[in-house]
């Protein structure tokens, strides 16, 4: 398959948004309810993002499949945005996994986007018509630049349109951004966790991760090859297995999968699937089917599904052979915390419900270890601890100041498995680093070959572990105090159901550009415009704005659907007042009894922060700024802001040094209050 076949000439659609965790749902959801809902004028009220991302989202629910442009539409010009029947499929009332908590998930919207007609030719490019394994951008980019150069018919684009492309990609799919916990853009980004492009963080050089996939499931593969045959309209009846895994557009280059790679994750789908086959012909391999390819693969995808929500059905006993060795003297939560690195997890279904991002770390720990939980300012919302002891011992939860943010369990049954594995990968390690290894390059070759060969299975045995009905898991009580059990088996509903816990007065922040821990440029500025605002003309409807700018879409999400910006009746002005959204009162009555705090004594604006960041509020730290000048203007009465220890009026710079300097400033009572005193 060529380029001019596989993908439709466009670059820089993205507006520089690699897609984010919820983004192919919003774009689904936004489709389903209204054909026009992109092109409304206020779709950024609607969807609750600023008006470039309304476009990013549109263009990745239009890049992964899941919506797509209505050719009968009544406006030729503008055509309607309709889901697509695999959009259905996947985030309906009764989709398969609507909150893409299942990992596999992300491996088919991977596909997606790379398939015919793929709308970003750059990432087509990269993946399957680039020899290099390892490469810096600048490598990409001259190669992007040569082929769509020898594409007839097809304009040259500008190279930084090419440049952006190259940049998204990166930023998409580069794991490295998971040791930036802060940028809430990296962690956002649900590609990076499947860890295809290795960041080798030296002379800006990245790498193809090549061979089998762990977490890739067999009936994800068998769906892509099926549909890559619907797709080339191949009526043959059989392929050779060699052309899945190597002509341009095949499956093989999308997953990095070599033929033998690319067999051995068909398999056990094969082997359930009627309608597949794996032949040999005089001494090569082939694919047979019968039937529409395109209907098999659906049937495969729906039994998926079905699978991963009644219950895992994995063995891996096969895949823990080569685990032989052991190290003897250390523990394995140790072990497993030398040689893997767990990385944060999204409660995707909180998440999704309440339009917020909870993100949650994770460590090895053993069953008698004391956790401090993280805090208010933690770039987390919590902690998931893998408990490395069957004997059902429960972590203790140290009690902190402020109310402490979840920490979860997860309790296994068996870990016999994964010790073999994780002590193979150790003592293997270990060997390595010997100076008799390092003088032979055949042992060291051969144990690099054993080292590769246990970190792949450490991938499944993880799996198995706590992904299985067997591991129990539970939301820890401060100072020892027992603990409540959560959802157990696949995905992040545990989490979920710990942040569900742990926030129930969560704020309904339909904003997505304000609702979040770092703000990108344009949500600092929207910001920015918005506090000044509040303070110049609190007194006017919409705070004088006019049309559907940024800083309008935060205004009506935080302010004027919430109650917090009203006139309470016709006569009255416009005034800061408290919610009546019934999601925002609970965190208005802890800011205000804070106040009232504040009138007998000075509390630093920071702690008032650390109340609303931790539960049972947990807002974002995007948001707080606005929530409480929108306090201040309320109760300007009774508590005035200080600086220095002076009292300031409340101008739009200092409204602004707030948010940016929360640390300078504590409230307490005016100072005609305190000379009275």
């Amino acid at each position: 398959m060529w380029l001019s076949e596989a993908a439709e000439r466009g670059f820089a659609r993205h507006e520089s948004f690699q897609p984010r965790y919820g983004w192919f749902r919003k774009a689904y959801v936004t489709a389903e309810r209204d054909p026009r809902g992109f092109a409304r004028r206020d779709a950024t009220v609607r969807i609750g993002v600023g008006r470039n991302m309304v476009n990013a989202i549109r263009f990745w629910g239009l890049a992964a499949k899941v919506i797509q442009e209505e050719p009968r539409s009544a406006n030729r010009r503008s055509l309607d945005i309709v889901p697509t029947g695999l959009g259905r499929a996947l985030f309906g009332e009764q989709g398969w996994d609507p909150y893409v908590e299942d990992p596999g998930t992300l491996w088919l919207l991977h596909w997606l986007i790379l398939a015919p007609r793929c709308l970003i030719p750059v990432w087509w490019i990269a993946f399957h018509d680039f020899q290099a394994v390892e490469f810096t951008g600048s490598d990409l980019k001259e190669a992007v630049a040569s082929r769509v150069e020898a594409v007839p018919n097809w304009e040259m684009p500008s190279l930084s349109s090419i440049k952006k492309d190259v940049n998204i990609l990166f930023r998409a799919y580069d794991p490295a951004g998971r040791s930036r916990p802060s940028d809430d853009g990296q962690i956002e980004c649900p590609l990076r966790e499947l860890n295809l492009i290795e960041n080798l963080q030296s002379d800006g050089r990245y790498r193809f991760r090549m061979g089998p996939k762990a977490a890739l499931p067999s009936e994800i593969v068998a769906y892509a090859v099926l549909d890559y045959i619907s797709r080339i309209r191949s009526g043959e009846g059989s392929i050779p297995l060699s052309r899945l895994a190597y002509d341009p557009g095949s499956p093989g280059r999308a997953f990095k999968l070599s033929e033998t790679d690319l067999a051995i994750a068909l398999e056990p789908t094969v082997e359930q699937t009627k309608q597949v086959n794996l032949t040999n012909r005089t001494g090569f391999s082939h694919l047979a089917w019968s039937g529409d390819p395109a209907a098999t693969a659906m049937d495969v995808l729906e039994e998926y599904y079905y699978r991963v929500w009644h219950g895992p059905d994995v063995d891996i006993s096969l895949l823990l052979q080569t685990a032989q060795e052991k190290v003897q003297d250390r523990s394995l939560a140790e072990i497993l915390s030398s040689v893997d690195e767990p990385q944060p997890m999204v409660a995707a279904r909180h998440s999704a419900q309440h339009d917020v991002l909870r993100v949650f770390s994770r460590r090895y720990v053993e069953g008698s270890a004391e956790i401090e939980p993280p805090g208010p300012f933690s770039s987390y919302d919590g902690e998931a601890l893998m408990v490395m002891d069957d004997s059902d011992a429960l972590p203790r939860k140290l009690r902190s100041q402020t109310e402490g943010k979840p920490v979860v369990a997860a309790l296994p049954k068996d870990l016999s498995d994964l010790e073999a594995v994780a002590r193979e990968i150790a003592s293997v390690t270990i060997a390595l680093e010997d100076p008799a290894a390092q003088g032979d390059r055949l042992a060291r070759r051969e144990l690099r070959e054993r080292l590769g060969r246990a970190r792949r299975f450490l991938e499944h045995a993880l799996v198995a572990v706590f992904g299985s009905d067997s591991c129990r898991w539970v939301l820890l009580k401060e100072g020892g105090g027992g603990a409540m059990p959560l959802t157990t088996g696949r995905g992040s509903a545990a989490l979920s159901d710990a942040a569900d816990e742990a926030y129930p007065d969560t704020p309904l922040v339909r904003n997505e550009m304000l609702n979040r821990n770092s703000l990108t440029p344009q949500g600092t500025g929207a910001r920015r415009k918005l506090l000044e605002a509040m303070v110049e003309c609190g007194d006017q409807p919409r705070l004088g704005f006019e049309g559907y700018g940024p800083e309008v879409a935060i205004y009506k999400a935080v302010l004027e659907t919430t109650g917090l910006h009203r006139r309470d009746d016709p006569d009255q002005t416009m005034a800061f007042r408290s919610p009546t959204d019934e999601t925002w009162e609970s965190a208005w009555e802890i800011m205000t009894e804070e106040f009232r705090r504040a009138e007998n004594e000075r509390i630093e604006l920071t702690d008032l922060h650390a109340v609303l960041r931790s539960p049972p509020v947990g807002m974002k730290a995007g948001v707080i700024p606005v929530f409480v000048l929108a306090g201040l203007l309320a109760h300007q009465d009774q508590v005035a802001i200080y600086e220095a220890g002076f009292a300031s009026p409340l101008t739009p710079e200092l409204a602004e040094r707030t948010a940016s300097r929360p640390g300078q400033f504590s409230i307490g009572s005016p100072p005609d209050s305190e000379a009275a005193d």
